[in-house]
C-alpha cells in the first residue's frame, strides 16, 4: 500500500513539475537570448556552436527555474487532487498528511540536488565554456578580416595591414599596425612579418612581429624603435550580454566553490573583493536549501483550502517564491558590505521560510486554521475580486 500510495503522488507531482520545467524554460531561454542576437550576429555563430552557446546559457536559467518548477509541480499535483476530493478520500482511509510526506521529501531533495550540481559546477563550467567558445569565435573573425592587401578594422581601435598571408603556414608578411588605444600617443609598427597566436590558458590573443620598428611621438617628441622580435597584446572585448558579475577584476561566475575560498583568502587584503566572493560561495549553498524548503511549502498551500472559495495556492506559491528571492538578493547586497555577517544574512531567509514551512504543514496536519495563510488567501480573494470581468453569453450573466 504505501509503495502504490507513493508512486501516485510522486506522478501527480512530475508531470506538472516537468510541464513546468518546460515552459519557464522556454520562456526564459527567449527572453535571455534576445540580447545576445547581436553577438550571435557579429560572430558569425554557425548551428553547432549556437546549439553549444544555448547550452552553456542554460544552467544559469535553470537555477532559478527547478525551485520554481518544482514548488509549482507540488501545488499543482496535490491541487488537483484537493479539487477532485481525492484528499478527502485518502483522510477518509486514515491516510493523513504525514503519510504523504515522504514523495514530496523525496522530490524535494531530488531537485535540491539537482539545483546544488547547478550551482556550485554546471554554471561555473557553463561560464568558461562560454568565454572560450567566444574567444574562438573571435580568432576566427580575425583571421578571416585579415586578407591581403586589405587595412582591417576588425580590432576596434587597432588598424591591421597585411600585404602577404601564407595560406599554409598563415605567416603574415609586410605587415603595418595602427595602435590608437591611447589617443593622446598612437603607435605605428611596421614589420616584415608576424603571426596571430591565440593562448586558450589564458584566452590571450597576440600578435608577434618580427624585425621591424614602432614609431611613436609622446610628450612632442618622435621615437623610432627598431626591434627583432615584438609582442602586442590583441584587445578582445567581451560581449556584456555573456560577461557575468565581476568585482575588482574578478568574473566570481567562472569560479569553482575551492577556487572562490582560495581567492577570498587571498585577497583578504581587500575586504571587499574578498566578501564578494564569500557571499557568491554562500549563496550557491543557500540557494538549494531554499529549493528544498519551497518544494515543501507547496504542499500545505495546496492542502489548505476553504470550502465554497477558489483554491489560490499557486497564487501563493509564486508570491512566497517572489518574497524569499527578494529577501536573498537583499541580503547578498548587504554581505558584500558587511563581512562579519555573511553567513548569518544570507542563511536568513532560510531560516525564515524553514519556520513557515513547519508551521503550516503542522496546521494543516492538524486541520486548524492558520491566521498567516488566513490573511493571505483573504488578500487574494479581494485581489481577484478587484480584477474586471469577462463579459457573459449574451442573454446571461457573466461568470
Amino acid at each position: 500500500m504505501p509503495f502504490l500510495l507513493y508512486t501516485y503522488l510522486a506522478c501527480e507531482i512530475l508531470a506538472p513539475f516537468f510541464a513546468s520545467l518546460l515552459i519557464l524554460t522556454t520562456i526564459l531561454f527567449l527572453g535571455r537570448l534576445a540580447p545576445m542576437f547581436d553577438v550571435i550576429l557579429d560572430f558569425g555563430v554557425n548551428l553547432p556552436d549556437f546549439i553549444r552557446f544555448c547550452a552553456y546559457l542554460l544552467p544559469n536559467m535553470l537555477l532559478f527555474i527547478l525551485p520554481m518548477a518544482a514548488m509549482i509541480g507540488v501545488i499543482i499535483g496535490f491541487g488537483r487532487m484537493v479539487t477532485d476530493n481525492e484528499i478527502i478520500a485518502m483522510k477518509a482511509g486514515g491516510i493523513g498528511l504525514y503519510r504523504m510526506l515522504p514523495p514530496v521529501l523525496l522530490f524535494a531533495v531530488a531537485t535540491a540536488g539537482a539545483t546544488a550540481l547547478v550551482s556550485t559546477s554546471l554554471i561555473p563550467a557553463g561560464n568558461t565554456a562560454t568565454k572560450q567558445i567566444l574567444f574562438r569565435l573571435a580568432k576566427e573573425k580575425i583571421d578571416n578580416g585579415l586578407k591581403e592587401k586589405q587595412f582591417s578594422e576588425s580590432l576596434g581601435e587597432m588598424v591591421i595591414y597585411v600585404d602577404r598571408v601564407d595560406p599554409e603556414s598563415h605567416e603574415l608578411h609586410g605587415m603595418y599596425v595602427a595602435d590608437m588605444r591611447n589617443p593622446k600617443t598612437p603607435i605605428t609598427i611596421i614589420a616584415r612579418s608576424g603571426k596571430l597566436q591565440a593562448h586558450m590558458e589564458t584566452m590571450e590573443i597576440q600578435l608577434e612581429m618580427n624585425d621591424g620598428t614602432l614609431h611613436r611621438a609622446p610628450d612632442d617628441r618622435s621615437q623610432t624603435i627598431f626591434f627583432k622580435r615584438y609582442h602586442l597584446k590583441v584587445p578582445l572585448k567581451e560581449p556584456k550580454a555573456v560577461q557575468g558579475a565581476t568585482t575588482g577584476g574578478i568574473n566570481k561566475g567562472r569560479l569553482g566553490q575551492q577556487e572562490l575560498i582560495a581567492k577570498a583568502e587571498q585577497l583578504r587584503a581587500d575586504s571587499k573583493v574578498a566578501a564578494s566572493l564569500l557571499t557568491e560561495y554562500h549563496k550557491r549553498l543557500a540557494m538549494p536549501v531554499g529549493c528544498f524548503i519551497l518544494s515543501l511549502l507547496g504542499l500545505p498551500l495546496a492542502l489548505f483550502t476553504r470550502h465554497g472559495r477558489k483554491p489560490l495556492g499557486l497564487p501563493l506559491g509564486l508570491g512566497f517564491f517572489i518574497i524569499y528571492y527578494s529577501m536573498l538578493t537583499g541580503a547578498t547586497g548587504y554581505a558584500e558590505n558587511s563581512p562579519a555577517l555573511i553567513v548569518p544574512l544570507l542563511w536568513l531567509p532560510n531560516l525564515i521560510f524553514a519556520t513557515l514551512t513547519i508551521y503550516f504543514i503542522r496546521q494543516v496536519a492538524a486541520e486548524k486554521s492558520s491566521p498567516l495563510l488566513e490573511r493571505a488567501f483573504a488578500l487574494g480573494d479581494d485581489l481577484l475580486a478587484k480584477l474586471p470581468r469577462l463579459p457573459g453569453p449574451k442573454g446571461g450573466e457573466s461568470p
